[in-house]
């Protein structure tokens, strides 16, 4: 009998079958009895489901590692409003029946795409030392095997294949455009390589996927002096790069998290520097509630509670842009609390997570 591959945003509540997806997290727990069970986040290129192991936790965990391809046979059911995957048997599968494409979310736009979009943005950089400096940076054996595929981040943002890609060129672009508005009060060459390489140490700072985590280099240094500390060095193997230009490159990409509470080495105190945290951060967060808003929204379009943002957020119609995406009926269980009806939406929201010294809606994720 030929088993028919289902992806995870196929199933609804009282499916009951087989079903395939990539281990994204994984917890060996106990219920108050003293019982053993999984807490599991499951995968694939169409999104992710919660699921449990309520029996044989203990002797499923090896099978249902972090970063395992498993095919699995179970039940999904509804959990306090919410789709949960009950899991009664699992087994790994092997490398020879996995294409990792099946299983992990990708950019919208295909890589090639995007990568020639990027090389043009760069091609039309006036400053012939950051062109170079950029084009060599993307060709090194070290950053070109890994830059064009890596997320741009663990969660929340640009969190798929192709991300720091997609991530880098889109603050590129929004480089480009702050520099020719500003005109002159902006260095565009500076502005728009920063831009460009701002995430470079990401491909330190993370393991490539399919589980992608921080690695021990990207914990104790982070991915801005990783890709500051590579850049210098490649200047210096450069005929007659200026290292005064590296001083200035090197200044936005420590900088670029806007406050040190923030991952920034420094703050930033070159106006080119100002500039790229902010449209950093736009990008990100945009991006972010974007993605938030696609996960489910209720019979008025209002997302579910936000707990990073505090609040709620709402698509508003764009008729040039068409019809907004159909999405799935609920949020995933750990994004937060339905949105509680107009009369008691402010009286019922749980309280935001407690941030020693700093705004809750500042640099609130990996960036």
């Amino acid at each position: 009998m030929t088993w028919a591959k289902e992806f995870l945003k196929d199933l609804a509540p009282g499916w009951e079958g087989q079903a395939e997806g990539l281990v994204l997290s994984r917890n060996l727990a106990r219920t108050n009895r003293g019982g053993a069970y999984l807490n599991l986040e499951l995968g694939d290129r169409t999104g992710r489901l919660s699921a449990k192991v309520w029996d044989n936790a203990e002797e499923l965990a090896e099978t249902l590692a972090e970063g395992a391809v498993v095919r699995i046979r179970g039940r999904l059911e509804s959990y306090r409003g919410a789709p949960q995957l009950v899991i009664r048997e699992a087994r790994r599968l092997p490398d020879s029946e996995v294409n990792l494409d099946d299983y992990l979310k990708a950019a919208a736009r295909p890589e090639a795409e995007m990568k020639a979009d990027l090389f043009r943005l760069i091609s039309a950089l006036e400053d012939d030392d950051y062109r170079r400096l950029t084009e060599a940076a993307l060709a090194a054996p070290e950053v070109a095997g890994s830059f064009f595929r890596m997320p741009a981040a663990k969660n929340l943002h640009h969190a798929y294949l192709h991300g720091l890609l997609e991530h880098s060129l889109s603050v590129g672009r929004l480089a480009a455009l702050a520099a020719g508005h500003y005109g002159g009060r902006l260095n565009a060459g500076l502005l728009v390589a920063g831009a460009l390489l701002h995430d470079l140490g990401k491909v330190w700072e993370f393991s490539l996927p399919p589980r992608v985590d921080y690695t021990t280099l990207g914990r104790l240094q982070g991915h801005a002096v990783l890709g500051a500390r590579f850049l210098r060095t490649l200047a210096g193997t450069l005929p007659g790069f200026p290292m005064e230009k590296i001083d200035l490159l090197e200044h936005l990409l420590l900088s670029h998290h806007g406050e040190p509470e923030f991952g920034a080495s420094v703050r930033p105190q070159l106006l080119e520097a100002l500039v790229l945290h902010q449209l950093d951060n736009l990008d990100a967060k945009v991006e972010a509630v974007d993605a938030f808003l696609d996960e489910g929204t209720d019979e008025e379009g209002w997302s579910a509670y936000h707990r990073l943002f505090g609040g709620y957020f709402r698509r508003t119609p764009n008729p040039a842009a068409g019809p907004p995406p159909n999405p799935s009926p609920g949020p995933p269980p750990d994004l937060g609390e339905k949105r509680p009806a107009q009369a008691g939406r402010e009286a019922q929201k749980p309280a935001p997570p407690a941030r020693a010294g700093g705004n809750q809606t500042g640099r609130l994720f990996d960036y």
